[in-house]
């Protein structure tokens, strides 16, 4: 039997091809299609990583300033897809960091008419000031996924930069309040990888320095490149428009013709004393250090000392970012045809903090009351150029300090100075850790851990009314006084306060028409660091019950420098005191947070959902659903704390005479970490609702004269910091009064708020109102019903 015709192999052969024909199809579905969905989704989840990462870049550089070291950020730039046992995978996806703009001019950060009064003013003279800066960008280079945007930093904000708009990620922190803080970035970087990098960032010139700058006459201007548009910005700055309670009036973005950015435009309030902050970074190549810009008078200015004593002249070297500048000489000479006084050095170089100390030695004066010196100081040309004619203390690089010598003995004088009709002399100054077993006449023990200040008081002999004594220290790092000066009242009497600022011994002195007295002062048990104020009070917080279960308290810096408060540990001892719970809004305030840190550099605030358990250590810049980064005080400053509200876990507890044990955390600005523990037992009284029961109070800073023309005037610019325990400062009022009693000129500033904040006013005496001396009264007010309030004066010299 035949098997040729025999043909049922070809069905299998058939079958064969066509299963391999549909496992290629099916291959060539999973490459075609899976693979390249499956690759979108690793390249989609990295682009979130990497803007996650950005956002780190972009809190690093807002958070640098008063950073002295290098920061580092990792940025993953690409991504590899998951290995596959068949299928191809296309080559890693890259992405690129890279500076923009930062070569061009034209992107630069201007600020326009700020002014700042004293020597620093010399350069914050309304000039406009320009600063190179740029964009951060990160570029993605994905295979699949086509519409991922570049992220981008620009002036504190983090974007994401798509086809047709960029979106804003983060908020700004340019401008808060009265508050302006800038970061520019410079240098050259472009960086293209598949895998990570690391990013440094350079703290090229920075500091914790903060300067007042303000304007009445023309608005502060605050110009940047920016590839936001206008609606963006409308959200970013709604909370600082002046009718949301901000001082930002105007803002626009201008379209820049052939640019590849638009500029915006920031008018802010005039009349309003800011606190400008500034920093540069570099990031890469090619990053230009800062040089001197400006030499500004610290400490020494307008002092008067007696005979054959001495005084240190403290200067400052800033950059153009107002921070300090180490390395450099200034030279320095007297500038008298008498030649009485020497200078211990006319040569010195400032230190790592940017400052020169000069030591003027005084000489004994004979035959007249007094003599002033002028000691100029200079950051270029020779000794001729400094002492004289060509030496111009208006300019940026030079300063002028004025000192008064005193002839403290009467020498050549005769019996009460010169003829004076009356003697000053100091009272007796014993009262609560002040001892003084000889009256003023001998040496008075100061125990600062129960005085942490002294009042003292000058009388006249016989009683002179309206006579202006003046106050002075024989070493300004030993304490201060404050006032400087006073006018006698009808007891021809007058007071100063001393404040120690270590232990040893100072000489105050009280001089007028001619006549002087002094006091010897020897302080024991002065703390140093962080020092608790004791001064603890309830407080019933935004809640809805009566009950004051909040807490307020303060402490002192009196480390020497600038500190950084970073971590608060707070544990009640009764143990029934389970949670802090804050019962209001909004958000991010004393009274509405849990934690609020108020100071005169960063206040910072920690709000928690719910609450959180007690005994707790709370990182100021981490912990709760809001922050706001870390608290910054500077040298002798105070910061209040506010703890909202101490609850049982249900209800508020009533927390006068609790004890509650404090640890602060606190990194000085040379480096290292402090830790102060206290107990607390706060006292009732504290109130709530409209306002707090304790009282403000208001410091003057600085009150300088100008003379004013068409017509002629007599001008004041007022500088007052002013501070409540409560946090409910509401407003300042300023009063100029000539010699007869009769009020000339006044003020108001609406604008304080909070527990610490800075007021700025002019006042003017016009030229039918022209005296030979004026009191400046200012007053401080809270917003309790009714409202406490807090006052203080000082008297100023006129023309008239």
């Amino acid at each position: 039997m035949g098997l040729r015709d025999d043909d049922r192999a070809q069905s299998v052969q058939i079958g064969a091809v066509l299963l391999f024909a549909m496992l290629v199809v099916a291959f060539s579905s999973y490459q075609a299609f899976v693979v390249p969905n499956q690759n979108r989704a690793v390249e989609f989840n990295h682009n979130q990583d990497v803007r996650d990462q950005m956002q780190d870049l972009r809190n690093a550089l807002v958070s640098i300033h008063g950073e002295t070291a290098t920061r580092s950020v990792t940025l993953t730039l690409g991504t590899r897809y998951p290995a596959r046992l068949v299928a191809v995978n296309p080559g890693p996806a890259s992405g690129t960091i890279r500076t923009s703009e930062t070569a061009e001019s034209g992107a630069n950060l201007t600020i326009a008419n700020a002014t700042a009064s004293g020597e620093t003013g010399d350069f914050w003279n309304g000039t406009d000031r320009r600063y190179d800066t740029g964009f951060l960008v990160y570029q993605p280079s994905y295979n699949v996924y086509g519409q991922a945007p570049e992220t981008a930093y620009e002036n504190t904000v983090l974007s994401n930069r798509f086809a047709d708009e960029s979106l804003a990620e983060t908020g700004q922190t340019m401008i808060d309040g009265k508050r302006i803080s800038l970061v520019t970035i410079n240098g050259s970087l472009s960086r293209t990888q598949a895998g990570s990098t690391s990013l440094d960032l350079e703290p090229v010139s920075t500091s914790t320095t903060t300067v007042a700058v303000s304007n009445d006459s023309s608005n502060v201007t605050l110009s940047a490149a920016t590839q936001l548009s206008e609606s963006e910005w409308d959200a970013l700055l709604a909370d600082q428009r002046d009718e949301n309670g901000g001082h930002v009036l105007d803002y626009e973005v201008q379209t820049v013709a052939g640019a590849r950015y638009d500029r915006l435009w920031v008018t802010l309030e005039p009349n309003v004393s800011y606190r400008l902050r500034m920093t540069k970074v570099g990031v890469g190549t090619n990053v230009a250090e800062e040089e001197s810009a400006y030499l500004t008078d610290v400490a020494g200015n307008e002092s008067t000392i007696p005979e054959e004593t001495t005084q240190e002249l403290v200067v400052s070297v800033r950059d153009r970012l107002n921070n300090p500048v180490s390395d450099v000489t200034v030279n320095a000479s007297i500038e008298s045809a008498t030649g009485n006084g020497t200078l211990a050095a006319t040569e010195q170089t400032t230190d790592d903090s940017g400052q020169a100390t000069f030591r003027y030695e005084a000489a004994d004066i004979s035959g007249t009351t007094s003599e002033t010196f002028q000691i100029n100081a200079s950051l270029t040309g020779t000794s001729a150029e400094i002492g004289g004619a060509q030496f111009d203390s208006t300019t940026a690089k030079n300063v002028t300090f004025t000192v008064s010598v005193q002839n403290s003995d009467n020498s050549g004088l005769g019996s009460g100075g010169s003829g004076s009709p009356y003697a000053v002399s100091w009272l007796d100054p014993s009262q609560t850790g002040v001892t003084c077993p000889d009256g003023a006449n001998g040496v008075c023990t100061v125990d600062a851990s129960k005085a942490a200040t002294v009042d003292l008081t000058a009388t006249t002999n016989p009683t002179s009314v309206g006579t202006i004594i003046d106050y002075s220290l024989n070493d300004s790092g030993a304490g201060s006084v404050n006032p400087g000066e006073g006018e006698t009242d009808a007891a021809g009497e007058n007071g100063t306060t001393f404040t120690p600022t270590r232990n040893g011994g100072v000489t105050v002195f009280a001089s007028g028409g001619g006549s002087g007295d002094a006091i010897e002062l020897l302080v024991s048990n002065y703390a140093s660091g962080l020092v608790y104020n004791d001064d603890a009070v309830t407080y019933d917080g935004a809640d809805t019950d009566s009950v004051a279960g909040g807490v307020n308290f303060s402490v002192t810096n009196r480390f020497g420098e600038s500190v950084t408060i970073t971590d608060v540990r707070i544990a009640p001892a009764n143990s029934a005191v389970t949670t802090l719970s804050d019962g209001g809004t909004p958000n991010g305030e004393p009274v509405t947070s849990e934690v609020y840190v108020a100071a005169d550099l960063a206040d910072a605030h920690v709000d928690y959902n719910d609450g959180t358990a007690l005994p707790r250590t709370v990182d100021l810049d981490a912990d709760g659903f809001s922050n706001d980064g870390n608290a910054q005080l500077s040298d002798g400053a105070t910061a209040t704390f506010y703890l909202y509200e101490f609850t049982d876990g249900t209800s508020s507890v009533d927390m006068s005479g609790e004890d509650v044990e404090i640890t602060v955390t606190y990194q000085p600005a040379s480096g290292g970490t402090e830790t102060k523990t206290f107990t607390i037992t706060p006292t009732g009284g504290g109130g709530g609702g409209g306002g707090g029961s304790s009282a403000p109070s208001a410091t003057i800073t600085s009150a300088t004269y100008s003379a004013g023309s068409s017509p002629p005037t007599d001008r004041y610019d007022v500088t007052v910091d002013v501070s409540d325990a409560d946090g409910d400062l509401d407003r300042v009022e300023y009063e100029l009064t000539d010699s007869s009693g009769t009020v000339v000129d006044t003020a108001t500033d609406n604008g304080v708020s909070g527990a610490s904040d800075t007021s700025a006013e002019r006042l003017v005496a016009q030229t039918n109102e022209r005296d030979s001396s004026y009191t400046i009264r200012v007053t401080v007010y809270d917003s309790a019903s009714p409202p406490n309030t807090g006052s203080t004066q000082t008297v100023v010299s006129g023309s008239g």
